[in-house]
């Protein structure tokens, strides 16, 4: 099949039937066609005026455009979204949960994180045009739950990407540092927020797509490097890695499962996304490709790191391995390492960073349309204000590893799994009137579902103490 058959219109999978007579795919709602999802946009006339009357167009007629990102950009924003501190974690992950443990989280993570961005999606595109439109994981929150749900919804992801972007900081400090030794890694930090400022002038996922694609040119380098590296070292090892089969600790897997939903997180970025996208009902396509590419990537990253230092990534990520922290760097791989870090974490940052900065610019009533002076004033220090709150973060946690593993244990497993999932039924609920004519419609559904957020519960609060513990003997 043609990679491009993936982007192809997607409606919600099922199909129901609603008290008109008419299917979920007919019922006026956001993001069911595309001239509806052109109304969604901020720059539409549509969106400006709040207006819910979307003229229905024509067979013939050519697509309306939602946003300016195209299909194959929109892919790499996905991976972007997620590939990052994956890299460096899931080798470790390998390490401490074995070959079969290792494997059944890295698969269950990419299972969990890919059905619920579906569920997100459905529910964004399901969200009646009575409750606005949804440009944020927030308003989707405030459409389902009023104030509340979008308070909370809020506190949870941006306090949990902010966390990421930190980490962000933190990598390439280190990595500068060892490069550049004379600065030390708190004034690398420093100097890497600075370098960040004037990407807060990309606007939208558009803008900073373009970023992404250089950045996937990085993840390609990256990979090789880490993979060719691992294999190397397996092979000319005078002594032979020692390797788990599987580690049989719950406390251990739920911890490792929790980072493994954090590297397929792309949860933060789908709003943005799909409002800045084209096309934004081939969504699902762009997803499944995304997902497809950054579970590749991880499995080659985790067999061949795993592989060439086996166990000893237990006490460390795999980047020290390869290049040690207390050594300068030397040699081919060294330098190929630090470099594909940089130039992979650069573009990671900001596009983590994007769906931050937008939702405060909606909290303050910032349009994304608007090019007057005075917006791109208050949009800069809105941004500028983010920046500086990761870099905050990046320069006062003394572990930033054990924070990753508390936030991958809690706020990641509610973000990426559970929120979806309530989200989606909710907007079902307003669409059919009732969850009990949701669940008599989509049975099956509704059972995956509660398998996703039963198994949610006790991964986290198992993942969680075992996290917390590890952070605090940090």
């Amino acid at each position: 099949m043609p990679l491009m058959n993936f982007f192809k219109k997607h409606r919600p999978d099922d199909s129901v039937v609603g008290p008109s007579g008419k299917s979920s795919g007919d019922v006026e709602l956001h993001a069911m066609d595309d001239s509806a999802t052109a109304a969604m946009s901020p720059k539409s006339p549509a969106a400006s005026s709040g207006s819910a009357d979307v003229p229905k167009k024509d067979s013939g007629e050519e697509e309306m455009p939602h946003g300016e990102c195209s299909d194959i950009r929109s892919v790499f924003s996905v991976v972007l979204s997620a590939i990052g501190m994956g890299v460096v974690m899931l080798p470790t992950v390998f390490a401490a949960c074995g070959w079969v443990g290792g494997f059944l989280c890295l698969f269950l993570g990419a299972l969990f994180a890919g059905f619920n961005v579906t569920k997100l999606y459905d529910g964004i595109a399901l969200c009646p045009k009575s409750k606005g439109p949804v440009y944020t994981y927030e308003d989707l929150g405030k459409a389902c739950y009023g104030r509340i749900g979008q308070i909370v919804t809020a506190f949870i992801v941006h306090i949990t990407m902010s966390g990421i972007c930190a980490s962000l900081l933190v990598l390439l400090g280190e990595t500068l540092e060892k490069l550049v030794p004379s600065v030390g890694q708190r004034g690398w930090v420093a100097i890497w927020a600075g370098i960040f400022i004037p990407f807060t002038f990309l606007k939208t996922m558009n803008e900073v797509s373009y970023v992404a694609t250089c950045g996937m040119v990085a993840i390609l380098v990256l990979f090789a490097v880490v993979a060719v590296n691992g294999v190397v070292t397996g092979v000319t090892a005078t002594t032979p890695p020692h390797y788990d089969i599987f580690a049989p600790d719950f406390m251990t897997i739920a911890t490792n499962f929790g980072v493994c939903i954090l590297s397929f997180n792309v949860t933060n970025s789908v709003a943005t996304l799909v409002r800045d996208m084209a096309k934004p009902t081939h969504f699902k396509g762009v997803a499944i490709t995304g997902y497809l590419t950054i579970l590749t990537v991880y499995i080659g990253i985790g067999i061949c790191g795993y592989y060439g230092y086996g166990d000893e990534l237990k006490a460390h990520p795999i980047m020290d391995s390869i290049v040690p922290p207390d050594q300068p760097v030397h040699g081919v791989w060294g330098y190929l390492t630090e470099i594909a870090v940089i130039c992979s974490s650069i573009p990671h940052y900001v596009v983590m960073l994007l769906p931050i900065a937008s939702s405060v610019e909606y909290w303050f009533h910032i349009p994304v349309d608007d090019t007057s002076r005075k917006a791109g004033i208050k949009r800069f220090i809105a941004r500028l204000c983010c920046v500086g709150f990761t870099l905050l973060i990046a320069e006062v946690v003394p572990n930033i590893q054990s924070l990753i593993n508390v936030l991958g244990s809690f706020t990641m497993v509610i973000m990426v799994a559970m929120m979806p999932c309530v989200y989606y039924i909710r907007m079902q609920q307003f669409v059919l009137g009732s969850v009990k004519t949701y669940i008599k419609l989509h049975k099956i559904e509704f059972v995956i579902i509660c398998i996703v957020l039963i198994w949610c519960i006790p991964m986290i609060v198992i993942g969680s103490i075992g996290a917390i513990e590890d952070f605090g003997e940090s």
